[in-house]
Parts: structure tokens; C-alpha cells; sequence
């Protein structure tokens, strides 16, 4: 039965043959004869373009192994792209801190680089160590000319009528200064500390919130080791300052991260948690994060609202 269905005639064959020959030449005439569409010039440009788009992303992302990663000492404030690049960071990060800097941002602090979209945690602890933020330059002070009068006698160009500068007045071993109420002129009055620093210590203590030990002198910028030991004999802490909370059920991420113990990622985390429970009830609940370590904790103990 089955041989039937597969049992051709002569002339079937034929059939099949020639039917078989018209398909082919139909298909080949087809081919022969069609008109190519022309590709114009536009057509030509935007392939080329195309490609180079291609070619400039296949070198933009090419995998890390790929590059030499050298870690060196750089300032974010001024590094080109290369540089980045060769740190570590993918191109579209370096990207991201060349327009943050284009669009009038700074970096005044190393912690301030963690505020870059897409920088990670461990990428940032990677390159912290390496930041090198250069200071701007103060203004030189105006050189005195001394003028000779026709008697050759050398006289100043300050009028004799002007009061001369009086010296400010340091205070002595046993007399304390209140660094949470001090402003800048009584800071002034302690010893090695002049205005640049009084103001600096001034403008830390208002983003941080005040101070709950005088340990903190050694974070604001300038104050090694050496001069916190000069200058801790005369400062001191009133018992139970009033610091000014950060509240962490409340405030935005922008504003949660201003703070200078709380970076992007913990600020971020915070919200995520936020969002989950609705609201963080104490700082327990901060120490299962992996972004907060035991020290960061300690120090936010006297800064976080729970409200």
C-alpha cells in the first residue's frame, strides 16, 4: 500500500521535471533581474556613524580586566577621565564626576566623592586612601611699602593718627573655652588657634550639630594630632550639650547625607528602610544594615532622632 503512494509514471516524472525546472527559473529570474535599491549618501553617513557609535562604545566599556588599573594619588577636583578610568571606575562614572564638577560642584572632603551616582560602597573604600584634595590657595597678604620722604627718613604709609592692631589676647592654663558656644572671636583667644581655624571650627559645628566631645576638634580640617594636644588643655564640653538631631523618619536623602557622619549609600539604605517599615523605631534596627558599622553607629548615637 505505501509503495503506491511513492510509485510515479513516466510521465508524472515528467510532470514533476519540468514543474520542478519553472520554479528554479522563476527564482533565478527574480534574482537577475531585480533593481537594487540605490543607498544614498544620508544611508552612507548614518551607517558610518552608526559604527563609529559602536566602535567609541566598545572602547568606552571594555571590561576591567582588560585595562591597567593603577590606584594613585589624585584630587577629584581636577582628574580628567583617563584618570578615572585607569583608577578602576567605569566610564560612565567618570562621566557622572566630570559633569557634577562642570555644573559648579566640589569636592572639599574625600567622603564628599561617595555622593556620585553609581560610585559603590566598596569602590569608594578602594579609592578613598588615594584622594588628595588640594586647598585653594589663601589670599597672599599686601606687601608693605615704605615710602622715603625728601629727608631720606623712612616713613610708614600708615597715618600716624591710625590705632596700631592690637595683638589678641590668648587665654591661660586653668580658663576654658566652650566650644558648642564659643563663636569666632572667643576661639580666637586660645592658643595656636587663630581665625582660619575659629571659623573653621565654627562652620563644622553647624553641619555637624554641635560637638559631644572635644575628640572631635582632630575632624575638622588642619587639626593633626599635634595641635589637638596644645589646644585640648584649654577647650571643654558643657555636660549634656544641646546637639541638633538629624531626623532619621523624616528628613530627605539629600538631607540626611549632608550630615557628615551619614554618606550616600547609608542614606540611602535609611530610606529603603524607611519605606519597608514606615518608620525606624531606634538605632538597633540601624546595626542589621551592613552599611553602618559599629563605630558609625556610636557616633550617630548622639545625633539621630527617632520621632
Amino acid at each position: 500500500m505505501w509503495k503506491d503512494f511513492f510509485s510515479f509514471t513516466k510521465q508524472e516524472r515528467q510532470g514533476i521535471l519540468i514543474l520542478l525546472a519553472l520554479i528554479a527559473g522563476i527564482c533565478i529570474g527574480k534574482f537577475a533581474f531585480s533593481k537594487k535599491e540605490p543607498i544614498s549618501e544620508e544611508n552612507n553617513i548614518a551607517q558610518e556613524q552608526v559604527i563609529d557609535y559602536q566602535k567609541e562604545d566598545a572602547i568606552k566599556y571594555l571590561p576591567n580586566n582588560e585595562i591597567t588599573i593603577v590606584l594613585k594619588p589624585f584630587d577629584p577636583n581636577s582628574a580628567d577621565h583617563s584618570t578615572f578610568v585607569s583608577l578602576g571606575l567605569k566610564p560612565y562614572i567618570a562621566q557622572n564626576i566630570i559633569k557634577y564638577r562642570n555644573k559648579g560642584g566640589k569636592f572639599k572632603t574625600p567622603d564628599d566623592l561617595a555622593k556620585i551616582y553609581g560610585l559603590t560602597n566598596d569602590d569608594f573604600k578602594k579609592l578613598k586612601p588615594y584622594i588628595r584634595i588640594k586647598q585653594e590657595n589663601q589670599p597672599a597678604q599686601k606687601q608693605q611699602i615704605t615710602i622715603k620722604d625728601s629727608t631720606n627718613n623712612i616713613s610708614s604709609p600708615q597715618k600716624e593718627n591710625t590705632p596700631a592692631i592690637q595683638k589678641q589676647e590668648k587665654i591661660s592654663l586653668g580658663t576654658f573655652i566652650d566650644i558648642n558656644n564659643a563663636d569666632t572671636t572667643e576661639l580666637k583667644k586660645i592658643p595656636f588657634i587663630g581665625s582660619g581655624f575659629a571659623q573653621r571650627i565654627v562652620k563644622y559645628r553647624e553641619i555637624l550639630g554641635g560637638f559631644y566631645s572635644i575628640e572631635q576638634l582632630k575632624e575638622v580640617y588642619g587639626i593633626d594630632n599635634d595641635l589637638f594636644l596644645k589646644i585640648s588643655p584649654y577647650v571643654s564640653i558643657a555636660e549634656n550639650p544641646h546637639l541638633q538631631t538629624v531626623s532619621v523618619n523624616q528628613y530627605s536623602l539629600d538631607r540626611l547625607k549632608s550630615h557628615p557622619y551619614i554618606n550616600f549609600y547609608q542614606a540611602k539604605v535609611i530610606i529603603e528602610l524607611r519605606k519597608k517599615k514606615s518608620k525606624i523605631r531606634d538605632i538597633s534596627e540601624l546595626a542589621l544594615l551592613e552599611e553602618f558599622s559599629e563605630n558609625d553607629l556610636k557616633r550617630l548615637t548622639y545625633y539621630l532622632s527617632f520621632e
